[in-house]
């Protein structure tokens, strides 16, 4: 395959003067128009800048206003801090300014993985990758910790309790009416967003 380089002074002056940028062709047809060949060796695209969730949570304070709208592939890698706490897999994603976050582009970031823990006895302090609590309390006087940051808003998290004693809740859900994980229940606790009480809710049984 014959490479062709343009250097960076042609682009300028084909900028300056047509205000469009050809790859491939010498009539483009809107600001930057790239044309695939039709040779079945070679790989035709456009290669964005590609990350993995930890190397872009870096780059958190170059983005702003002026970075508004901008895409990255993500490589690897799921969010929990930041600007990259909505990432969840690989997958295209824009940078969405009014909520400092990157957002998925379409159905291209979706996690494969359902995280199910081992059966719990005590105390438990829930990780933002869990998905299913497996809960036999048999001692009275256990908590049930939730986070309240590293979480996207609409988080899910399915919980069994198979033990004789009910496990409490913190921080309490924005249901009052259910504040502990009952001996002999299940249900379903979902990050309504914010710390405190009020922040989780206790939705349904299952």
């Amino acid at each position: 395959m014959k490479k062709q380089f343009i250097t960076p002074i042609a682009i300028i002056l084909n900028v300056w003067a047509f205000g469009q940028v050809g790859i491939n062709t010498i009539t483009p047809q809107s600001t930057l128009d790239v044309v695939g060949t039709v040779s079945s060796t070679s790989p035709d695209g456009i290669l964005i800048p590609r990350f993995t969730t930890v190397q872009l949570a870096a780059k958190d304070a170059a983005y702003g206003a002026s970075q508004n709208g901008v895409l990255v592939f993500v490589i690897s890698g799921i969010g929990t801090a930041g600007k990259t706490s909505n990432i969840t897999g690989t997958g295209f994603y824009y940078y969405d300014d009014s909520t400092s976050k990157w957002k998925a582009i379409g159905g291209g970031a979706i996690s494969t993985t359902f995280n199910v823990t081992s059966e719990i006895t005590a105390d438990y302090n829930v990780l933002a990758t869990d998905d299913y609590i497996t809960l036999k309390i048999n001692t009275p006087n256990r908590t049930l910790n939730l986070p309240t940051t590293g979480i996207s808003i609409g988080k899910k998290v399915y919980v069994s309790n198979t033990g004789l004693n009910n496990m409490d809740i913190s921080p309490a859900p924005r249901n009052t009416s259910t504040t502990q994980v009952m001996a002999g229940s299940s249900g379903i606790l979902v990050y309504l967003g914010g710390t405190g009480n009020g922040s989780w809710d206790w939705v349904s049984g299952f």
